[in-house]
């Protein structure tokens, strides 16, 4: 049988080892975050630099970038899985060294100073799981909020809405890589699709189409663009980002479409902004799609204000003559979904647009 004494100060060594131990985890741990936060760092600022160069086509150099933050976003599982193994073995001795202690050395008697007692001791095992609880997410920084401030998620550089609000990047500049271009195609015998196309995908924005004819609408589309494209076979981790984008938007009947030429206007509202940006798309017949005449006419419309608080879309002042802005999207829900309506322009005859999102 061992001798108590002896055996109270092996343990409280041990105890003490351990938490050394897992010191030294936690600073091995900021070492190689700190290595990585620089590293993404320096990329996020070549991939914000190559945005405002609009006068060239450089939608394949920024993909690049997204994929290359990605590769360095993510820590290896295996490593990562080991030390959270290590982290939650290391914690469970120490609980158990100091259940041993205690046990040996404890008098059943209660009593009000047994609280206070037991205080520090409750206090320790929560700021060790708490210090577990920091070391994972700094491991697996995917799905919490303690690194996205000093690291975003790889997803987020091609939210429109982050760029603008947490990084100051100018909205037009950056859409002017999404190279966004409208098209409708057929789709059945009774109706053609309407489908605006990005040429790399950017998305998180609240947005409002209309195709006229001499200002006589024939077709409206609303909504917010989120785009999932699912998660990658091989790390299990949001593909952040894809090429050759086809979205959707809805669809008009084909008696609507009497002419040959159409102009579409397209706002994008984004979070964090005041003033939308507009497209404007001339479309012209060729066959049996209509598709675009010329490059599109880019602008900031001041003639539009807006806010978009939490996820409820509201327009402040609105002098541009946009038909039925106000009555289909003035105050619309910001809830992922595509919404598109037909003559008559009412909010009851809106309908959701269900297609998926897809790549050609």
């Amino acid at each position: 049988m061992f001798d108590t004494q002896s055996y109270l100060r092996v343990l409280t060594s041990i105890n003490a080892a351990l938490t050394t131990l897992l010191g030294s985890v936690g600073i091995f741990v900021s070492l190689t975050v700190q290595r990585r936060v620089e590293r993404l760092q320096d990329i996020l600022e070549e991939f914000l630099d190559l945005s405002y160069q609009s006068d060239t086509n450089i939608t394949g150099k920024m993909y690049k970038l997204i994929e290359k933050y990605q590769m360095h976003y993510l820590f290896p599982d295996t490593p990562g899985r080991l030390i959270i193994q290590y982290i939650n073995l290391t914690i469970g001795v120490v609980i158990l060294s100091w259940v041993s202690i205690l046990t040996l050395g404890f008098r059943w008697v209660f009593s009000i100073s047994l609280v206070f007692y037991l205080l520090p001791i409750i206090m320790g095992l929560g700021i060790l799981v708490f210090y577990r609880y920091l070391l994972k997410n700094t491991i697996y920084p995917f799905g919490n909020y303690l690194m996205s401030p000093l690291i975003p998620p790889p997803v987020m550089l091609r939210s429109v809405s982050f760029l603008s609000s947490y990084v100051n990047v100018s909205v037009k500049s950056i859409l002017r890589q999404a190279r966004l271009r409208l098209l409708i195609k057929p789709y059945n015998n009774d109706k053609v699709k309407v489908v605006l196309k990005e040429e790399l995908s950017f998305d998180d924005y609240f947005y409002y189409l209309f195709i006229a004819r001499e200002d006589s609408p024939v077709f409206v589309a609303y909504g917010e663009l989120r785009i999932s494209f699912g998660n990658e076979s091989i790390t299990g981790k949001p593909i952040p980002a894809a090429k050759n984008v086809n979205i959707p938007l809805g669809y008009i009947p084909c008696p609507h479409l009497k002419h040959d030429e159409y102009e579409a206007r397209l706002f994008i509202f984004p979070r964090g902004e005041k003033h939308p940006l507009e497209y404007l798309f001339k479309l012209k017949k060729q066959g049996s799609i209509y598709t675009m005449a010329e490059e599109p006419e880019i602008s900031v419309n001041y003639m539009v204000t807006y806010q978009i608080h939490k996820d409820r879309f509201q327009v402040i002042e609105e002098n541009a003559g946009i038909p039925f802005f106000r009555s289909l999207a003035g105050t619309a829900v910001l809830n992922a979904a595509r919404y598109a309506c037909n003559e008559p322009f009412r909010p009851e005859n809106a309908y959701k647009c269900t297609d998926d999102i897809y790549i050609d």
